[in-house]
């Protein structure tokens, strides 16, 4: 089986590419390890309850990419609810008010979730060019066909094509046998750009109603005590039931020490502290540590990231590798990287340079976007 393209990875940076290059008449295989969509973006949804978004939470103003493709799609967002008082929680766990706003204020969020989303994108693509459960080992060129193995459910696979993209984490791709070998400051390069949000963990309570806000509360804590170092409203735009996030502020090997059950109860142990004895009482917890996802994080991302890295990737691959291999996930971007907005347009990106669309080749180059954003970009 021979393919033009090849799109290693269906998050979001990987779906937009797979889609782009589509409308632009390629073949493209899109392969991922996992059994969905969507990466590190994926939303938890149950009926009934909050869509509780695993992954990233928030897009904002000025992303373009990500607000007209949820107009192109009839998804609607919605502000973060950011109305009340900001509570902040000291190291002995006493809790009082913080003279700020939230600092989410002004941020949005996907109505029913970032992953409507994805398996939007993932529906505009041909199932047969969709393979799940297909994880990558060994990308191998020779004679200008790119070899592209590794296993799915029934064992070993091969595909070859004239191009392949690697659309997800850096770290990971730099675990990948490649033959011929990449030059050693590419291979440096990507063991040293962190995963965004690897070593974190969510933990998520859903309520029957947002209780806290007819208390004056927004939602938002800060704490020094954990082990939820910061806390938002989680709840739907319509609000008919509530929920709450944290992100976990304690390390990934003393999280995989107390356990999974132990983390859940110190957690709400907390937010019954700053919410009162309703918030101990959850219809539902979630907890999502993606240390310990393999698709997404590796040995050196069990560290959470204490600041937001300056990401971009402009690699020499070398002559062995010049127009057949790329590397496309969101901490290439060097305007949005690491958030949902990068991921799209490295996608965008690497489509439209194969459509040898006049773009420069840096991938420092921002896209201009057609008013329209009709998603037809390649019609001219």
């Amino acid at each position: 089986m021979k393919q033009n393209i090849i799109v290693i990875g269906a998050g979001l940076s990987g779906l937009m590419a797979a889609w782009q290059l589509n409308q632009a008449g390629h073949r493209v295989k899109l392969l991922e390890a996992r059994d969905r969509v969507g990466g590190r973006a994926w939303t938890q949804a149950d009926s009934g309850a909050a869509s509780c978004e695993m992954g990233p939470s928030w897009f904002w103003q000025g992303q373009p990419v990500v607000a007209s493709l949820l107009s192109h799609f009839g998804i609607g967002y919605f502000e973060q609810y950011a109305n009340g008082i900001v509570l902040f929680q000291q190291p002995d766990g006493n809790v009082g008010e913080a003279p700020i706003d939230s600092p989410m204020k002004g941020s949005l969020r996907v109505d029913g979730g970032i992953s409507k989303l994805a398996n939007a994108i993932a529906q505009e693509l041909d199932p047969a060019d969709l393979l799940y459960n297909h994880a990558v080992t060994t990308i191998t060129q020779k004679d200008g066909v790119v070899h592209v193995s590794g296993t799915n459910k029934d064992g070993p696979f091969t595909l070859r094509a004239e191009r392949v993209a690697l659309a997800i984490p850096p770290r990971l791709a730099g675990e990948i046998t490649i033959e011929p070998a990449l030059p050693t400051a590419a291979v440096h390069a990507l063991h040293n750009t962190p995963t965004w949000m690897a070593g974190h963990a969510k933990f998520f309570a859903l309520y029957d109603q947002p209780f806290w806000r007819a208390k004056g509360v927004c939602g938002t804590t800060i704490s020094r005590r954990g082990p939820l170092a910061e806390i938002h409203d989680a709840s739907p735009n319509s609000a008919e039931v509530g929920a709450l996030f944290g992100f976990v502020g304690i390390d990934a090997a003393r999280r995989a020490a107390a356990g999974k059950d132990a983390v859940i109860e110190a957690a709400l142990d907390q937010l019954g502290q700053i919410y009162g004895d309703e918030a101990r009482h959850p219809t539902k917890t979630y907890l999502q540590d993606w240390t310990q996802e393999p698709f997404t994080a590796g040995a050196a991302d069990q560290a959470p990231q204490t600041h937001h890295p300056n990401y971009g990737l402009n690699l020499d691959l070398g002559a062995d590798w010049q127009d057949r291999l790329a590397f496309i996930s969101s901490e290439t971007s060097f305007t949005n990287g690491g958030l949902i907005e990068g991921a799209l347009e490295s996608g965008i990106r690497f489509a439209q340079r194969i459509a040898a669309l006049d773009l420069p080749a840096s991938d420092e180059t921002t896209i201009e976007h057609k008013a329209s954003m009709d998603w037809d970009w390649f019609q001219g």
